[in-house]
């Protein structure tokens, strides 16, 4: 047992916690960062973010070159490596993972690997896989513990047939078909993923809609889509049952007849990593959900504990916890940071077509009884959009009448996770529609169709 110092002990190396180690020893910090897992990265470098989108991208290239000889290319039958592709998704995050690395010590942080708990309001335990304990102090502790899968607990994944969103990225064959149990992000994200690649895919949700928390226009269209591509939506339906023979899965569900599928992917959303991190030992609980309480600055009811990331109840995204963790730090090293406008927190979803979002939906509008406008305009009319074969979707605008500042943005289309940045800075520099709309746009780009969408509101679109 031995035992150091140091200013800033981060527990967590996911999105949140390796920014707000790189941030805090770039301002002079001396910084420990804590992590059990065998990588750095945390879910999102591991088992979300990265794995998942370089897995869309094969699916996506795939989707493509069905359809290549309408582009005046002839390339013969194509076909895909399923191994190969699952390879090329390992090349990428094991690179990431060694980039990791080599911040943590260009940046000389002190890197510590086992599970951290806090054994005081400045003391930190790290127990190694191999039983061995290491104490040390620090004057500041950020907890980024982040959040795990959650499970049903009448219907568990067992890692064969019934698989979670960790446990499908090493899924050794495209299966025949696929039930996705949950229309949530991650449950679309995989469902557009395997139909692209021959899987027949059943997404069941219980809500009305799948993508709940996205606007109704956008949900409808990207339900269209998805039927296109061959996607069965079952929404409004509860789950009762599933049965794994070894061979198939058997879905029962309310109402419904019992359906047979070669893989199951639950997919009902993640819970905060808030037990077994010593909170009792400084006086903290977590609340309803698991999640701990913070103020405007992610300092928790202990002054020298902040906690930022899946384990608040703030939006579950790998970008939202990295701006958390830089703001926190900076706090924790003496400055005075503007708070987060979560207003102009981007969605993004990586189906196809995506989806990406800032602000209020319409139906949020509705329910504060908020006056507003919108303008909208598709894609479809754009040359960009026509010679990239991306003429689906529309970007839509929702702004207040008075100012006519941004209260919402919501793109459906190709590069929408792209386009929103730039609503993002104007809803951050309080831009309003019109200033967008006098805003000059390359030509021929599918970001001219963000001016176009604007100029409805400055009286009527140019190009329809």
């Amino acid at each position: 047992m031995s035992t150091s110092s140091f200013d800033l002990v981060v527990i967590g190396s996911g999105p949140g916690g390796e920014v707000g180690a790189i941030k805090a020893a770039q301002m002079g910090l001396k910084v420990a960062l804590v992590e059990k897992a065998e990588h750095l990265g945390g879910t999102c470098l591991n088992w979300g973010c990265i794995p998942t989108k370089a897995l869309l991208h094969s699916a996506k290239l795939w989707d493509k070159l069905k359809t290549i000889e309408e582009q005046g290319i002839e390339i013969g039958q194509p076909k895909f490596h399923w191994n190969k592709i699952l390879e090329r998704k390992d090349k990428i995050v094991d690179a990431q993972r060694k980039g990791l690395r080599f911040l943590m010590k260009k940046n000389k942080i002190e890197v510590f690997e086992g599970h951290g708990r806090l054994t005081g309001k400045t003391g930190v335990s790290i127990t190694a896989k191999d039983g061995k304990i290491t104490q040390i102090e620090s004057k500041a502790v950020l907890l980024a513990t982040g959040s795990r899968v959650k499970e049903l607990p009448f219907a568990k994944s067992n890692g064969k047939n019934v698989l979670n969103s960790d446990h499908i990225l090493s899924i050794d064959h495209v299966p025949k078909s696929l039930a996705v149990i949950g229309g949530g992000v991650v449950g679309t994200e995989f469902a557009s993923l395997f139909a692209r690649m021959g899987s027949e895919v059943t997404i069941i949700e219980l809500l009305p809609q799948i993508l709940p928390s996205e606007d109704g226009e956008c949900v409808k269209e990207m339900e269209r889509n998805l039927k296109k591509q061959g996607i069965t939506l079952d929404t409004g339906t509860k789950l009762k049952a599933i049965a794994d023979d070894g061979k198939q899965v058997k879905v029962s569900c309310e109402g419904k007849d019992d359906r047979f599928f070669d893989k199951v992917l639950l997919s009902i959303g993640r819970e905060p990593v808030t037990e077994d991190i010593g909170l009792d030992k400084v006086g903290l609980t977590s609340e309803k959900g698991g999640f701990l309480k913070v103020d405007e600055h992610y300092r928790t009811a202990v002054p020298n504990i902040f906690a930022i990331g899946d384990i608040i109840p703030t939006p579950a995204l790998a970008h939202t916890a990295s701006a958390e963790a830089y703001h926190a730090v900076e706090v924790i090293a003496g400055h005075n940071p503007p708070l987060i406008n979560y207003s102009a927190n981007p969605n993004a979803i990586y189906t196809y077509p995506e989806i990406a979002s800032i602000g209020l939906t319409e139906e949020k509008c509705k329910e504060q009884k908020l006056e507003y406008l919108v303008a909208k305009f598709p894609f479809a009319p754009m040359p960009k959009a026509k010679i990239e074969d991306a003429t689906v979707g529309f970007i839509k605008i929702i702004y207040e009448p008075k100012y006519r500042e941004l209260l919402g943005v919501h793109i459906i289309g190709a590069s929408a996770t792209e386009m929103i940045s730039e609503f993002a800075l104007g809803k951050v520099l309080e831009t309003t529609v019109d200033e967008i709309g006098h805003t000059i746009h390359p030509h021929p780009t599918l970001s001219e169709t963000i001016a176009e969408a604007a100029h409805v509101a400055l009286g009527g679109a140019i190009h329809m």
